[in-house]
C-alpha cells in the first residue's frame, strides 16, 4: 500500500512541475469612466492605445477591489493598472485623476430673463 502512495505522489509531483502559469503582465492606462457597476465589480472605460496590447477602445473591466470604483462617476478621468493573465484582465490601483465636469442644468434658477 505504501508503494501505491509513493507512486501516486510521484505522479502528482511530475504533473505539477509540467503545469506552468502564464506570466501576468501589467499595463498603465489612462481612461474616462463611462459607467460603474459596483455590485458586479465592473467598470466601463474609454481608454487610449495600450502599446503592445490593443488600440484605443471602450471596454468593460472587472476590478480587484470594488471599493476603488464606488466613488467613480461617468466622465471621471482615471489612471489604473491593467493586469492581464490567462487572457483575462482586471483593473487594480485605480486613481481618480479628474472629476467629471457637471453639465449646466437646463432652466437653472439663476438664468431668468427680465
Amino acid at each position: 500500500m505504501r508503494r501505491v502512495y509513493l507512486f501516486l505522489l510521484g505522479i502528482l509531483v511530475m504533473t505539477s512541475v509540467g503545469c506552468q502559469t502564464t506570466p501576468v503582465k501589467h499595463y498603465a492606462i489612462q481612461a474616462e469612466v463611462i459607467s460603474v457597476d459596483v455590485p458586479k465589480k465592473m467598470v466601463t472605460v474609454k481608454h487610449g492605445d495600450i502599446p503592445g496590447l490593443m488600440p484605443a477602445m471602450t471596454m468593460n473591466y472587472l476590478v480587484a477591489d470594488e471599493k476603488q470604483i464606488e466613488p467613480l462617476r461617468p466622465g471621471d478621468k482615471i489612471s489604473a493598472d491593467l493586469v492581464i493573465g490567462e487572457n483575462v484582465g482586471h483593473l487594480e490601483k485605480i486613481v481618480l485623476v479628474q472629476k467629471a465636469v457637471a453639465a449646466p442644468v437646463a432652466g437653472d434658477v439663476n438664468q431668468h430673463a427680465h
